[in-house]
């Protein structure tokens, strides 16, 4: 099943690439959420999708990774977060998928690695969540949502205090869209919640993250941006702009978005090559979204970054390296 765009390069990433953004959607979780006040429409996409984490769906899944020539996927269970109406039902179901995808880890620990999930927006029992997973093996960061379920940010000022424990952690935070169409009905009236809805949202999540100065204040922690950051890289100098002559956010956004991390779950060469022009290559990542992309499709996902029109200490970087560096000594 290997490609040829796949050998190319190989000899440089004999260990296999780190794909940084993959998920694991265990039905009895996703049973768990509905119980607990999770609308079923929202967690109806992911289900059926050979996503489980069952021993039959954790072997295609390797065996496609192998295909691919990806030794390790970073899982994040985002955007089924466990963020429900009551904090203790979410403070439940974040202990439930957090020990669900360590035990996953442990059962093959050559190849997962794990982003937590936090129960937010309930600031307590995330900051219990927290201390309780810091520094667990396999945990090389936090996933948060673009959009929490009742339409905050989260930026918002709300949840300074989680911020601030992310960064007396030097956390790595995964930022990763929901689905929610950033609650425009201009979005989600028209089907377009993931088509077009799941980058927008990445994207404004991002700028209100810089509108609230989170990566200036908090400069222990790194952030790791979805889908190539949305549509960002394409609007820098706009933003550079606004900045320089409206005021629009408290430090430069183009300075800002050369230290945040972003992965390539976009699938365009393109795409791919202005990020790494304008962001530069070393803060790309691999990224496959997997299970929403499977098989020849998840080869694919890697494949674009082999046989991209970059140099080699770019594509070996994109694939491996930059996730060896953002992780340390966790890979």
């Amino acid at each position: 099943m290997t490609t040829n765009a796949s050998t190319a390069r190989s000899g440089a990433l004999a260990d296999g690439a780190i794909d940084t953004h993959a998920h694991v959607y265990p039905a009895a979780y996703l049973d768990l959420l509905e119980e607990c006040g999770a609308d079923p429409s929202t967690t109806a996409i992911a289900r059926n999708l050979g996503a489980d984490s069952s021993d039959a769906d954790l072997s295609e899944r390797l065996r496609w990774m192998d295909a691919a020539q990806v030794g390790v996927q970073v899982l994040a269970v985002t955007p089924q977060s466990p963020s429900l109406p009551d904090p203790s039902a979410s403070a439940v179901a974040a202990r439930w998928i957090n020990d669900e995808y360590d035990r996953i880890r442990r059962a093959h620990p050559d190849r997962f690695l794990l982003y937590g999930a936090l129960p937010l927006p309930h600031v307590e029992a995330s900051l219990r969540e927290l201390e309780r997973i810091a520094g667990e093996e396999g945990v090389v960061g936090i996933s948060l949502p673009a959009v929490l379920p009742d339409g905050a940010s989260p930026a918002d000022a709300a949840f300074e205090e989680v911020w601030a424990a992310l960064d007396a952690l030097g956390t790595v935070v995964n930022i990763h869209a929901t689905g929610s169409g950033a609650r425009s009905p201009l979005i989600t009236d028209w089907g377009l919640d993931w088509v077009n809805g799941a980058p927008v949202e990445d994207a404004i999540a991002t700028l209100q993250l810089m509108k609230a100065g989170i990566p200036q204040r908090f400069t222990r922690l790194t952030l790791h941006i979805a889908h190539l950051a949305g549509d960002l890289p394409f609007l820098v100098r706009r933003l550079e702009d606004n900045y320089e002559d409206w005021n629009a956010f408290p430090a430069s956004p183009s300075t800002t978005l050369a230290s945040l991390m972003v992965d390539a779950a976009n699938f365009s060469e393109p795409s791919l090559r202005v990020t790494a022009e304008v962001l530069g290559a070393s803060r790309i990542m691999v990224g496959s979204d997997h299970p929403y992309f499977q098989r020849e499709k998840y080869v694919r996902a890697v494949d674009y970054v082999r046989s991209a029109q970059l140099d080699d200490e770019a594509i070996t970087g994109i694939l491996r390296g930059n996730a060896e560096r953002l992780y340390g000594g966790r890979i």
